[in-house]
């Protein structure tokens, strides 16, 4: 599933490309991610990150814009717009310069004048939700600038849940999913299974200084390509190289040498060292 460094490598790629340029179509090939009127002609102002959402900041329509693979009429002027995309467990997005043949599992197609931008998605559990509404908010809406250790206390309060799911949990933390918590809580030395209260000030302070580390350098490596993860440019990201704990089950700990462990924790497996995690 992309997580925050992946979805944040999406955000930067597609600055580069989509700011001035206007949507000549949109194509819906799959019925579930509902519909695109009034989309063509719009131009693109930026691209940005909610969490896991990527938000396109779309212009008004231009008036009188052929929608071209949409139905030929004139499109109405209309107000600017947010496309807000969540890839969920499979999705992703693939640049393509050409008119080559569509890549299996396309689900929708934007159309530019310096090619096309495609999303991917295999189990078909992307959204896409063109409107005015932003993402909703969380009380750390972007650990990857803030992730303050007196905030991060005062948000679990006296929380029983896993100090793992509080970190992926949404409503708390955006951007944080199962990869990335992992490797942040052995970086700080804390057990997965620890209640999330549970936590003194200094070890949310290892926990924030650990965020700081692992979240700007998968980032920086384009995300972690462990199976189909890959980024704008159908290129693999790096960051599995540097992965601690996570998918190595029986592998000696960076930290102390003891072999890592993997259980299963709200369904998800959960990779750790039981000796420097306390």
């Amino acid at each position: 599933m992309p997580e925050l460094p992946e979805v944040e490598t999406l955000c930067r790629q597609l600055n580069t490309l989509l700011p001035g340029q206007q949507i000549l179509a949109i194509e819906i090939l799959d019925p579930r991610l509902g519909t695109a009127a009034g989309l063509a002609g719009r131009t693109i102002e930026a691209v940005s990150r909610q969490g896991k959402y990527i938000k396109i900041g779309a212009g008004a329509t231009t008036p009188g814009c052929k929608p071209g693979r949409e139905k030929r009429r004139r499109t109405e002027a209309g107000g600017p717009l947010n496309l807000l995309l969540h890839l969920r467990m499979t999705g992703r997005l693939f640049w393509q310069r050409d008119e080559a043949p569509l890549p299996p599992y396309t689900r929708m197609i934007f159309s530019f004048s310096g090619g096309r931008l495609l999303l991917i998605d295999p189990r078909r559990f992307a959204t896409f939700s063109p409107g005015t509404a932003e993402a909703a908010p969380a009380p750390l809406a972007n650990p990857l600038e803030e992730f303050p250790a007196r905030r991060l206390r005062e948000i679990a309060g006296d929380r029983r849940l896993p100090v793992k799911a509080f970190l992926m949990d949404q409503r708390f933390i955006a951007g944080i999913g199962n990869i990335y918590a992992c490797e942040i809580l052995h970086k700080a030395g804390i057990d997965p299974r620890r209640p999330a209260g549970s936590l003194k000030l200094a070890e949310w302070r290892k926990v924030e200084k650990s965020a700081g580390v692992v979240l700007p350098r998968a980032v920086a490596c384009r995300g972690t390509s462990i199976s189909d993860w890959r980024d704008l440019f159908g290129m693999s990201g790096t960051n599995q190289d540097h992965l601690e704990v996570y998918g190595r089950e029986g592998e000696p700990c960076s930290h102390c040498g003891a072999p890592i462990e993997r259980m299963k924790m709200s369904g998800r497996g959960t990779w750790f060292c039981p000796s420097c995690q306390e």
